[in-house]
């Protein structure tokens, strides 16, 4: 373990159990002030939890002080040549963005749907990403977690569009995007695009890098309408 990584919490609690602990705490405050809660109220959530329980690193792993080898929308993102995995660092204050979303709601995923995202990647895809902690900077809090490397190519958009398709998931379009919708498992994913699905040596995709998001109530109804469409 790195002397970065806390030695407790983060890097050995499963991220199921993680947001199973932060989603209750969401629903406790959702029955107090008797509506869900949105993107400020699950930020302060979160940094209460990490810092109650200790997620919150007391320093910068080493890679953050050098360029990171790569950028995306949502992470910084540096290789790990002795593991073989991917360090990846979410960008200050920001946490990705929503399948979709309610009226009025930020687009913007708060740091438990973005833990969220991770744990259903994981469980959904076969994927290990690991959640390493939080990081307070100066220009605002960073999540940093662990994934492995995947060789291979970037698979087409046939082969993406089928890869789905062909497991149940039914596509639609919303905000321009295509996403696909799992009427089993109630949840959506966006963002499958060819940088995300690899193509494997054994002709297998993986993707990497999906949003992944559950859903209830009137998102819910809005994706089975979106559908059918």
């Amino acid at each position: 373990m790195s002397p970065h990584e806390p030695s407790h919490s983060a890097a050995g609690i499963p991220l199921e159990t993680l947001v199973a602990e932060l989603r209750s705490r969401c629903e406790t405050v959702a029955r107090l002030q008797g509506g869900s809660t949105y993107f400020h109220e699950e930020l302060g959530i979160f940094r209460a939890h990490a810092k109650e329980h200790g997620l919150v690193l007391q320093a910068a792993p080493d890679e953050l002080n050098r360029a990171p080898d790569d950028e995306g929308n949502e992470h910084q993102v540096w290789f790990q040549q002795d593991s073989q995995t991917y360090l990846k660092a979410t960008w200050p204050d920001f946490f990705g963005l929503l399948v979709v979303h309610r009226p009025h709601e930020e687009h913007k995923a708060s740091p438990i749907a973005y833990l969220e995202r991770w744990h259903l990647h994981n469980e959904v895809f076969g994927d290990q990403v690991v959640f390493l902690g939080a990081l307070e900077s100066d220009a605002g809090l960073r999540l940093l977690i662990r994934q492995p490397a995947i060789a291979g190519t970037p698979a087409t958009d046939e082969q993406i569009r089928r890869f789905f398709t062909d497991s149940g998931w039914r596509p639609f379009v919303i905000e321009g995007n295509i996403a696909f919708f799992d009427p089993e498992r109630k949840i959506v994913i966006s963002d499958t695009h060819r940088g995300n699905i690899i193509l494997m040596e054994d002709g297998l995709l993986a993707p990497i890098d999906l949003r992944v998001q559950p859903l209830i109530g009137s998102l819910l109804d809005t994706v089975t309408k979106l559908c059918s469409h």
